[in-house]
């Protein structure tokens, strides 16, 4: 059939051969408007959104044989080369951005609302962008941003140009500059690996586990391999290298061929013309297996007799056992008044990142693959790559994209292999995509753990004696659960100072998801019991929670539980100091007939940086090039935090050089200094030394270099307004413009690299340990923490609750970028009351139960809260401008301080989250029988 549409104004005559092509489909793949993004496929995340008809639609939920007649307008239409639309303008001003997958689809929505409504409440907001995911933000910006653009339409600006919407001020530090890759989210002009496009591309689909164990005994690929389009497929059998992977531990198959262990193992690759096609030859596979019995929680795979889940010389499940303390647990007990135990049970999470797995794999004629793909650490891409492909280091290229939100879930290993073996075998492009199925079923997940708390105070509130027992959800693969597990004992008895304490963790092999990183790595499940435990307690000896945790916080100069002193930047009197203030300002609204209000807090803190004993280096390389630019490349990955843009702000203060003209470059495994993971809070800290040292020695270069030319004092020189001035009589010498020119025609090149270290920091859990100088050793090279209070109502007939306001104060050492610095407590907070109240990844006898969005409980734009974001600035002595990392902990402290505020409300205690309405009432229940 033929039918007939305007997209953004121009008339399409399609013919439709395919009926069930969506209007999604079409507009990427055919007309290559890829600011529309795939996120789901199934109308529950937004990302696709256009207008048809005045009326926001997800595009995956229309069909083209229904489209007949239909004027479609996609971002595209929003912007020019010269200006973008108040709209986009608004979500950049306000810092709406982050990782900018969500973003077109978030607009599209706006523009649907604003076209009809131009001066919209914010209830009439949360329902224009109710079908809108954001995994990123926290929705709070995204409101401020669609007020603002609803402000600029009402006074009548219609559009604004592109040249004037980066500042070009020097002293960026401290300031909350337009994002540096904010303009291309906004416009959908940045491409995302899914995006990408190549002559001869074959792409890739897998064949997974139809068991979550079971032996493989045959696999019979034949009658795949006669489907017209097919290419080849490809098994175990297939890999010439390792065929297994893991960032600790390689214990995870690339192909299974012996043992399946959960439903996510990928058995073999198609690798066709089209997706469809290799969608087919999937189903013609055929694969022979025995089932073995499903281990489901770690208490079933630490039983004598269990089912071993991997071959191992210790012939047990368990996979990994730390322990942190000091003192004698005993003695403190002995001495307490007061001693409560408690068991606590946390839930799996998904990561629920927007943008689903992807990457492109090209065979370059050198020999050499390049694989594009969003990942947060390529160099431990490459390692894992090419150990499989059987090829040395060098030979692969991690070409860096924009990554669509991450928050841990893209430190392993996903589609990387696969299509880099696939353009190996081929030597074609090859495109592996997961749907968002595939994601959810395979990917790993925060873990679930089972914590006992035993904790002993003195009637004044001090706390004498801390011990826990904690059994760990591995999963089906190492991953980095061994590292997880570490942080939870590390930080199992949260920011204050006992001198008794001893906490055990044990993670075991279950036939499920495989856990690994996701932002808290390890903090959220001990933050949640030992939180639980401190308020309970308070409640027992009638103190104020305020009052008990200031009574034993750390403290410059007092040791951690693993006996550490830490001498700078200890904000955590100072977070809840901040809280307590806001929260006696803070109106208690009047409720109607069977709700009642409550009132919870909590604490926490968390590493920055690795530590642990671990290198923990970045590089940062700083050239003046063309038309007065600097060019600075880094090695960090930004991930939606800003980390581009921090690095930005750092160079620009350092140099006086406008952060306008700051062109950053990062993650691309040729090009860039090498930088690390993305993970553990580091990149400020760790990044951003390398930017501060590279830039300080890249000044005096060029201020040498200006003083040789003008004759000029070298001290006298200051960069500001792109101009260099004399200090001394106030005359410019020359702009930036003109000394890239004078630069290029001298055949000169100005340039600096840097590779900054971390200090150095110890492996030791307890205290005393051999070789650990008291006072002077760190386990990581810096600490962030922070403190919330969060207001409830909560209905006691249905145990709904509603999150009326949260309060959060967080030590970030000093505010690079306060906007952003916002916008990752925001986020964070929103992901926490998911983990308190909805939000859960549910197996039953290894199948996957939450396979969408809306099972998962991923909070939407409808139930955000008014969020009150206080920065505590507590400058760090070695962070670049006393800065330090953040981005992780704000999750941390909100599960205990719902949970204790529903008990505030309704006098129960829940041990366990998601604290969702049926857990309530059987609470409630139990309460008044």
């Amino acid at each position: 059939m033929k039918i007939k549409l305007t997209v953004n104004g121009k008339e399409y005559l399609p013919q439709i051969t395919d009926k069930e092509m969506s209007l999604l489909f079409y507009l990427r793949n055919n007309l290559k408007l890829l600011s529309i993004k795939n996120g789901c496929n199934e109308g529950s995340c937004g990302a696709c959104t256009v207008i048809i008809d005045g009326k926001a639609t997800p595009s995956c939920t229309k069909k083209m044989k229904d489209m007949d007649g239909k004027n479609i307008i996609t971002l595209e239409a929003l912007s020019t080369k010269e200006t973008i639309h108040p709209i986009q303008y608004a979500y950049i001003k306000e810092g709406a951005v982050q990782c900018g997958f969500c973003t077109p689809g978030m607009i599209m929505s706006t523009k649907a609302l604003l076209d009809k409504n131009n001066n919209p409440s914010e209830e009439e907001i949360k329902k224009a962008l109710s079908r809108n995911l954001c995994r990123c933000t926290g929705y709070i910006k995204i409101i401020k941003a669609v007020q603002k653009a609803a402000e600029m339409i009402r006074q009548g600006i219609k559009e604004i140009p592109r040249k004037e919407i980066y500042n070009q001020e020097k002293n960026a530090i401290g300031k909350s500059i337009i994002r540096v890759d904010g303009l291309s989210k906004v416009t959908g002009e940045l491409k995302y690996a899914d995006d990408l496009y190549f002559e001869n591309m074959l792409f890739t689909k897998v064949l997974r586990s139809e068991y979550p164990h079971a032996k493989i005994l045959d696999i019979d690929i034949s009658e795949a391999l006669k489907v017209e389009g097919v290419f080849t497929v490809l098994t175990a059998d297939d890999v010439p290298g390792r065929n297994g992977f893991g960032l600790i531990v390689p214990d995870q198959p690339v192909f299974a061929d012996k043992k399946v262990r959960y439903i996510g193992d990928v058995i073999a690759a198609a690798y066709a013309e089209n997706e469809r096609i290799a969608e087919k030859a999937i189903s013609k596979i055929k694969v022979k297996y025995e089932p073995l019995p499903i281990i489901n929680t770690p208490q079933e795979a630490i039983k004598k007799d269990a089912i071993l889940i991997h071959d191992n010389e210790e012939k047990s499940n368990i996979f990994t056992r730390m322990e942190s303390g000091r003192g004698n647990v005993k003695e403190g007990f002995d001495n307490a008044d007061i001693i409560l135990e408690g068991d606590y049970k946390t839930q799996f999470i998904e990561h629920a990142y927007l943008e689903p797995e992807a990457a492109v794999a090209v065979f370059e004629e050198d020999g050499r693959i390049s694989i594009y793909v969003g990942s947060q650490g390529p160099e431990d891409d490459i390692r894992q790559i090419a150990s499989s492909l059987n090829m040395p280091s060098e030979k692969i290229h991690i070409a860096h994209m924009p990554v669509g939100g991450a928050f841990g879930g893209k430190e392993d290993i996903t589609v990387q292999i696969i299509a880099a073996l696939g353009a190996l075998k081929t030597k074609r492009p090859v495109k592996f995509v997961f749907t968002r199925g595939e994601s959810i079923k395979s990917s790993t997940k925060r873990n679930a753990q089972y914590l006992h708390y035993k904790t002993g105070i003195k009637k004044d509130g001090k706390i004498t004696s801390v011990q826990a027992d904690i059994l760990a959800h591995a999963g089906a693969y190492a991953s980095v659960e061994e590292a997880v597990i570490l942080r939870s004992v590390s930080f199992g008895a949260g920011p204050y100072t006992i001198p008794n304490v001893n906490i055990r963790a044990r993670a075991a092999y279950t036939n499920c998801n495989p856990t690994g990183a996701m932002r808290g790595f390890g903090n959220p499940t001990v933050t949640f019991a030992s939180e639980m435990q401190l308020n309970r307690l308070a409640e027992k000896i009638n103190m104020d929670p305020f009052e008990i945790r200031l009574k034993n916080i750390l403290r410059e100069g007092l040791p951690t539980i693993t006996g550490e002193r830490i001498k700078s930047s200890v904000g955590a009197k100072a977070c809840l100091l901040a809280v307590r203030e806001a929260l006696k300002k803070t109106k208690i609204p009047k409720l109607a007939h069977g709700w009642k209000i409550g009132i919870g807090i909590a604490s926490s803190y968390k590493n920055v940086g690795l530590g642990l004993g671990i290198d923990d280096s970045a590089g940062a390389y700083g050239e003046v090039v063309d038309n007065g630019n600097l060019l600075l490349k880094i090695g960090s990955i930004d991930v939606g935090q800003g980390s581009d843009t921090t690095m930005a702000q750092i160079a620009s203060e350092v140099l006086g050089w406008p952060c306008s003209k700051i062109i950053v470059k990062s993650g691309d495994s040729d090009r860039d200094p090498l930088g690390g993971m993305t993970t553990a809070s580091r990149q400020t800290f760790v990044t951003g030394n390398a930017v501060y040292n590279m830039a300080k020695n890249l000044k005096m270069k060029i201020f040498k270099y200006i003083s040789k030319i003008f004759k000029i004092d070298v001290n006298d020189i200051e960069i500001k307004n792109s101009f260099f001035y004399s200090k001394s009589n106030s005359k410019k010498i020359i702009s930036l413009n003109d000394f890239s020119k004078m630069l290029n025609e001298n055949k000169t090149k100005l340039f600096e690299e840097n590779r900054y270290s971390a200090p150095k920091t110890y492996f030791s859990l307890k205290e005393p340990e051999k070789g650990y100088k008291k006072g002077e050793d760190r386990l990581h090279a810096a600490y962030c923490f922070g403190a919330q209070a969060v207001i409830i109502e909560v209905e006691k007939e249905t145990g709904k609750v509603n999150v009326l306001k949260v309060i959060a104060a967080h030590d970030v050492g000093s505010a690079i970028n306060p906007k952003s610095i916002e916008g990752q407590i925001e986020g964070g907070i929103v992901m926490g009351l998911g983990y308190a109240l909805s939000e859960e990844y549910k197996l039953e006898n290894g199948g996957v139960i939450t396979n969408n969005f809306a099972k998962l409980g991923v909070r939407r734009i409808g139930k955000t809260p008014e969020i009150e974001s206080i920065i505590i600035k507590d400058p760090h002595i070695e962070g670049p401008f006393g800065a330090k990392g953040m981005s992780e902990l704000p999750l941390s402290p909100v599960a205990p301080a719902v949970v204790s505020a529903i008990h505030d409300a309704l006098g129960i205690w829940l041990n366990s989250i998601p604290a969702k309405p049926e857990k309530i009432l059987e609470a409630l229940k139990n309460k008044y029988n």
